[in-house]
């Protein structure tokens, strides 16, 4: 089995294309299409990690955190901690693969599991994607409008939400003159054409385009189909950074906080906020939340738990909403546990080992 296998099971799952404009998630080096017979799975990509690869001959580091990211890389020398790490993982022929805010937006992903672990329910994405959707429409004679759909939902159309194979279709007269130069698949150079034909619309992600537009030249009976394509500014409500949802019951916040620490398994908490208030509604975002407080105050959150929060930023909900730093790395380190449990239930082919080897070490006395 070659590593793009294994990488193109995990972005149909998790897809590149829901991943934020300031990430590179994805091959960070190596040669898709080598065989792969180890993967390891870690958090952060180190140097340990990838003598622990080594060991173990595992050919494929698949990491939470990009290892490039905001460095600005423009040459591989060991001069460098990242090249010093590209340089090694590529003297022994070892990919490395990151999945970041794909893997925090995506359903089943970070954010989700986060809202699992506090037990919350009606669970809603705090900031869903923008920009991101299209509207398909092509008209089809009537006979061949099923096989056309299935053709297009086949390669990514029409999903919705929690709902797929989505499309609306009414019934109308199509007209056509072919030329002398045409090679029509209904009517005759220089004679008015009338077909009965179906208009089809369908919504898809706009990443799709390019292999929408192919599939239609491929199904589509006609010469020149005829189809629109048109950006919309609707929200792909399925994927996002942060999710909201209810407590099973409401606590006061000293419980709550205990309730928080259990859960995720965490030894502090910094919070801040009107300690007289009970809480029933949750938002929280793995990793470094920072961006997400006034999306979590408008959507009504009682208590907003996160990451990465500066002395300031505690001051932006003005007690309308508790904020709970657990960290960073506490907020999202399971994320590691997701990725090895997506490979060892979908692949027997190869090992999956996760790494015992993380760079950031953080002790407390």
């Amino acid at each position: 089995m070659k590593i793009k296998e294994v990488t193109d099971y995990l972005e149909s799952k998790y897809p590149l294309w829901i991943q934020e404009d300031f990430d590179n998630c994805g091959m960070q080096c190596g040669d898709k299409e080598r065989e792969v017979n180890h993967v390891l799975v870690c958090f952060e990509v180190a140097l340990d990690v990838v003598d622990e690869a080594i060991a173990l001959g595992a050919n494929l580091i698949i990491s939470h955190h990009p290892l490039l990211l905001r460095n600005g890389l423009k040459k591989i020398e060991p001069t460098s901690r990242e090249g010093v790490i590209l340089f090694k993982a590529l003297e022994n022929q070892i990919a490395i693969y990151s999945m970041h805010t794909n893997m925090d937006s995506a359903i089943g992903g970070g954010n989700d599991v986060f809202a699992q672990k506090l037990g919350l329910l009606q669970c809603r994405v705090i900031a869903p994607k923008e920009e991101c959707l299209q509207k398909l429409t092509v008209f089809v004679p009537q006979q061949y409008a099923d096989s056309v759909k299935e053709a297009l939902f086949a390669v990514g159309c029409g999903t919705i939400g929690n709902y797929d194979r989505c499309s609306y279709s009414c019934d109308g007269v199509g007209t056509f003159r072919p030329s002398n130069a045409a090679h029509p698949f209904i009517g005759n150079a220089n004679l008015n054409e009338t077909v009965k034909e179906e208009r089809i619309e369908m919504l898809f992600p706009a990443v799709l385009q390019r292999k929408i537009i192919t599939t239609i030249y491929q199904v589509h009976p006609y010469e020149e189909p005829a189809f629109d394509i048109v950006r919309i500014e609707n929200l792909y409500k399925n994927a996002g950074l942060g999710r909201i949802g209810k407590l099973p019951y409401k606590m006061e916040i000293p419980q709550f906080l205990g309730y928080v620490k259990e859960k995720m398994e965490v030894n502090h908490i910094r919070y801040s906020g009107d300690l007289n208030h009970d809480i029933k509604t949750v938002a929280v975002c793995g990793g470094g939340g920072s961006s997400l407080i006034n999306n979590a105050i408008a959507m009504g959150a009682d208590a907003y738990v996160t990451g990465d929060i500066k002395y300031h930023d505690f001051f932006i909900p003005d007690n309308k909403m508790l904020i709970a730093d657990i960290g960073h790395f506490e907020g999202e380190h399971f994320i590691r546990e997701i990725i090895y449990g997506e490979l060892k239930e979908n692949f027997c082919n190869f090992a999956t080992t996760l790494s015992v080897k993380e760079s950031l070490k953080i002790f407390h006395f």
